[in-house]
């Protein structure tokens, strides 16, 4: 019975306030839609430091006239240095072509010798490809007594490490108080639909219900306008995405993507705004008719 009359208390809260229920769902489609596009930003963006951060190579120059069995000695201790993924040799000939490739010109019509040296190309993990363990690497590499010198992108590095984590911090604070003003907006606007019904609240109080009997249809109610301002926000964002934000990432070449988790993720979302706003707003209530009773 306590079931059947939660459910039917909760749709009716529909039918008898279209106006407040209107607006608690447009609220919490708005406040979804700004989180789903921060989300949006914050993950792609960590995804495009990551692929920047993929193709950090670090290039071991090896010294002069070493015999093949000291650079496979090299190689040897290369491997061994944590965080190196893949060793690529990168022979003096080899190393010829790829100039002549990227300049355009051979240097033989100046020069009677390869003046570029052989090397090992380091491909660092996942895990390492930052400013600080690359740099530990490349000091580990340059221990080796047959290298010559050790050859990196430390300042780009560097810089990507910084603003990375200056995002980090950024995008935190930022979807904290996004969240913070998302619930509070949806409480306040919940309260209409609960203001409506407080003397009703007074008077179940009197005949001695108790204080969930009270909440479970107001938290219901809360729970499907945050899961139907969830689906509403997913269907403007899945629209928004397939005709702005999709070809403006092709005409960028930058990889934006969005999989049904998050749009799962995004109405799971609108679900808690609504059971918090609720939460908060029937608290409320119940405490001023406690305090009027006495």
């Amino acid at each position: 019975m306590g079931l059947t009359y939660t459910f039917k208390e909760s749709f009716a809260g529909f039918r008898r306030n279209r106006v407040s229920s209107f607006i608690t769902i447009f609220t919490v489609s708005i406040s979804l839609l700004l989180l789903g596009i921060f989300t949006i930003i914050t993950v792609n963006f960590s995804q495009l430091v990551e692929d920047v951060r993929s193709r950090v190579e670090v290039e071991v120059f090896l010294k002069e006239r070493i015999t093949p069995e000291h650079r496979d000695r090299t190689r040897e201790l290369l491997s061994e240095i944590r965080g190196i993924d893949q060793i690529e040799y990168v022979s003096k000939e080899d190393a010829a072509k790829s100039f002549e490739q990227e300049v355009g010109e051979t240097f033989y019509d100046i020069l009677d010798d390869n003046p570029l040296p052989a090397s090992f190309r380091l491909h660092i993990s996942e895990a390492h490809s930052n400013a600080d363990s690359v740099e530990v690497i490349a000091k580990r590499a340059k221990q080796i007594w047959t290298v010559d010198d050790v050859v990196y992108r430390k300042q780009f590095l560097s810089l990507i490490d910084r603003r990375a984590k200056a995002f980090q911090f950024a995008t935190l604070f930022i979807g904290i108080v996004l969240s913070i003003s998302a619930i509070i907006l949806v409480a306040n606007t919940i309260k209409l639909t609960i203001y409506a019904k407080r003397e009703l609240i007074r008077t179940m109080k009197l005949v001695g219900a108790t204080s969930m009997f009270i909440r479970l249809p107001f938290l219901l109610e809360g729970l499907f306008h945050g899961l139907i301002g969830g689906v509403f926000a997913s269907i403007l964002i899945g629209i928004a995405f397939v005709m702005f934000i999709q070809p403006l990432s092709d005409d960028l070449l930058v990889h934006i993507s969005l999989d049904f988790t998050f749009y799962v993720f995004l109405t799971g979302m609108g679900c808690v705004l609504g059971l918090l706003g609720s939460i908060f707003s029937v608290g409320h209530f119940l405490k001023e008719t406690v305090v009027a009773g006495t």
